[in-house]
């Protein structure tokens, strides 16, 4: 079984009787301004404890040195398994950083990892301590250049639960296929308010051209991976258009449910992933599916819904599975049901139309960087926000500078969750962001909006 806190999967073991649970990652991510150095002991780590005591039982680190956020708080399964003729009792885990891991249950020795998506912040997996051998370029602080990781910091596989089926022996995984630019900021220094990770963010936004943007979206894909732990590689895959689909759930009917972010809701057979039914959710889904009986009738909910941080801050790229509406609802279904949702109400389409751009580079720069460090993670990679908060370039408020000093310094809207910067920003600060949410908004709309 397993629980949710705080992003903190926590699994039970009746077995061992222990306790599992994986840890994040330090902030900020680049390691520099803090001083920090070494392994960072616990950080991005599978840790087991006693359930009845609470005492430290062991740990495993899969990503030491994690300067990518790339946690390890996602869901760990434990199961049962035949490895090279013997039986063994582990868990199973598939961290953000794009490899799959095999740990003994009881002990936490090493043992395997299968890389599940692509990868490039390592050269591989020390086959007998599981230790990344990371790659010169991914310790971005070091070389002060920009370093292009796969995955991001969205993971390879992030929170979305993925399942096991003990009669396929085959795990079930929503993955990724992300890439995220890390430089170094060398002048960060942590602040009351804000995104604190210690990046140069504004330096790597995506630029406001077609071509890149076209080779990033194309870049940008998912699947649904049926992954054999013990061969280390995926028996079949299912491919989506774009990333961040929903948990999956694997039946004892040889079925896998998984709902995805274009809105479909489907199942597959757990041994081939042939698809043998789909329903239109009319949203993105990034939630599980659960199972359960009344009467010896079996039912599949669902909570459907379209959020979370790729259409947040993920900017040109956020809508690559398509601009879905966030319908929040339960959902339900049976054998034989006969159900239909109602017709879904058409989305506002967004004109740019920005002000005249009067500011200066000095301040396109500055306000880049500001951008970047404050607004960008909920507003969008350069200023190109997904569906589920406002997109600054469409706003009226940056046609003044009263306007949006009212809003980011006096807390004018705090009431719908956009809460005072005066902590960490200027007026002059502010202005500057004005005068690059107008240069961006001009850009996009000289290349067609």
């Amino acid at each position: 079984m397993a629980a949710a806190r705080c992003g903190i999967l926590i699994t039970y073991d009746p077995t061992t009787n222990l306790i599992l649970f994986g840890t994040g990652n330090a902030e900020p991510w680049n390691p520099a301004p803090m001083g920090r150095s070494g392994d960072n002991l616990y950080t991005s780590s599978v840790v087991a404890v006693n359930a009845d005591t609470g005492a430290y039982a062991w740990h495993f680190q899969e990503t030491p040195e994690d300067r990518w956020d790339f946690d390890s708080n996602a869901q760990i399964t434990i199961a049962d398994l035949t490895i090279a003729g013997k039986a063994r009792h582990v868990a199973l885990h598939a961290p953000k950083n794009g490899y799959f891991y095999v740990l003994d249950a009881k002990t936490g020795q090493f043992i395997s990892a299968g890389s599940v998506m692509p990868q490039n912040w390592t050269t591989g997996i020390d086959p007998v301590t599981g230790r990344p051998q990371i790659a010169p370029e991914a310790r971005y602080e070091k070389t002060g250049k920009t370093f292009v990781s796969m995955p991001s910091a969205m993971g390879a596989h992030s929170w979305h639960p993925m399942s096991f089926s003990p009669k396929t022996g085959l795990v079930y995984i929503p993955t990724n296929v992300v890439g995220a630019a890390y430089l170094a900021d060398p002048t960060w220094k942590p602040s009351a308010i804000g995104f604190q990770v210690g990046l140069a963010s504004g330096k790597t936004a995506l630029p406001a051209d077609k071509a890149i943007r076209a080779g990033a979206a194309a870049a940008t894909t998912g699947a649904l991976v049926a992954w054999d732990p013990v061969a280390h590689k995926a028996r079949w895959t299912v491919p989506y258009k774009g990333p961040w689909n929903g948990g999956t759930l694997a039946t004892a009917g040889n079925l896998v449910f998984q709902g995805s972010a274009a809105g479909e809701f489907a199942a597959y057979s757990a041994d081939k992933g042939q698809k043998l039914w789909s329903f239109p959710a009319q949203t993105g889904i990034i939630a599980a599916p659960m199972t359960y009986a009344i009467k010896g009738e079996q039912y599949v909910a669902i909570l459907v819904g379209w959020g979370g941080v790729y259409d947040l801050a993920a900017g040109a790229v956020a809508n690559k599975s398509g601009s879905v509406q966030n319908v929040s609802r339960l959902l339900v279904f049976k054998l034989g049901a006969k159900g239909k949702l109602p017709p879904p109400k058409p989305s506002a389409q967004l004109v740019l139309d920005p002000p005249a751009f009067n500011g200066t580079p000095q301040q396109v720069t500055s306000g880049g960087d500001l951008f970047g460090r404050y607004c960008s993670v909920c507003h969008g990679d350069a200023a190109v926000a997904g569906g589920l908060v406002p997109d600054l370039r469409h706003s009226g408020a940056i046609g003044s500078a009263e306007a949006i000093k009212a809003v980011v310094i006096d807390g004018a809207l705090k009431h719908n969750g956009m809460v005072s910067f005066s902590a960490a920003l200027k007026t002059e600060d502010v202005e500057s962001i004005r005068q690059y949410l107008i240069k961006r908004a001009n850009e996009d709309k000289a290349l067609g909006g």
